[in-house]
């Protein structure tokens, strides 16, 4: 009777070994850098975006991106980069925390964050930009010089990701294609993307003094 027991207890041992094996292999996520050099005006972000896609197998048409935060120094160098992905599947959405920062003061902070969970529901999703819309958005703009930072220690580029009806505060741009140019006082819809001088890397605040926004135009399919 007692063998019996500890056969069976044995063979429940075993499952929940098995099961968490599963689970661990399953969320595994690849320490992959968006980036690998600090050096934005150096930096194609389409291609490394691309590679960085393929690298952790998300798929291209259906990626999406939201809370997009990268922080550069006065020179154009990456301080810290971080965003969130939702990958649409069938009856699920899978969501990618990704962060990166380059010159943190603490060693154990200089590393590569990335997790990743799954939900049945995300609403914000059909209003989010597409991934590959957002990075060759992005590299369009850096070709432009719009991220200069002369002015400040640090400049903050920043989006949510969701297609917005907003007014916008000081220098307003437009991104239509890969044209950018000086856009009206109200626009209606599109993506808002925003850079932020500040002197410390850990505050920003956003005003006329410091903000430069451009709005990309309404790329929803």
């Amino acid at each position: 009777m007692n063998i019996k027991k500890w056969a069976i207890s044995g063979t429940f041992v075993l499952i929940a070994i098995l099961t968490a094996i599963y689970y661990v292999n399953e969320n595994y996520i690849k320490e992959v850098p968006l980036y690998k050099q600090t050096d934005f005006k150096t930096v194609n972000s389409q291609e490394s975006w691309e590679s960085f896609r393929g690298k952790l197998n998300i798929s291209k048409r259906k990626v999406k991106i939201e809370n997009f935060q990268l922080i550069l120094d006065k020179k154009n160098n990456i301080y810290s980069v971080k965003f969130d992905l939702v990958d649409k599947d069938p009856g699920e959405y899978t969501i990618y925390h990704y962060r990166n920062c380059f010159s943190c003061a603490s060693k154990e902070d200089n590393k590569i964050e990335i997790s990743k969970s799954t939900v049945t529901q995300w609403q914000q999703y059909e209003k989010l930009m597409y991934a590959d819309r957002f990075f060759s958005a992005l590299d369009t703009l850096n070709q432009k010089d719009f991220f200069d930072n002369q002015e400040f220690a640090y400049a903050l580029i920043v989006s949510s990701g969701l297609n917005e009806e907003i007014d916008l505060e000081g220098d307003h741009y437009l991104l239509e294609n890969e044209s950018l140019h000086i856009g009206p006082k109200t626009v209606s819809s599109g993506f808002n993307l925003q850079v932020i001088g500040s002197e410390r890397h850990e505050s920003f605040s956003t005003d006329i003094e410091t903000t430069k926004s451009v709005f990309i135009d309404n790329y929803l399919e």
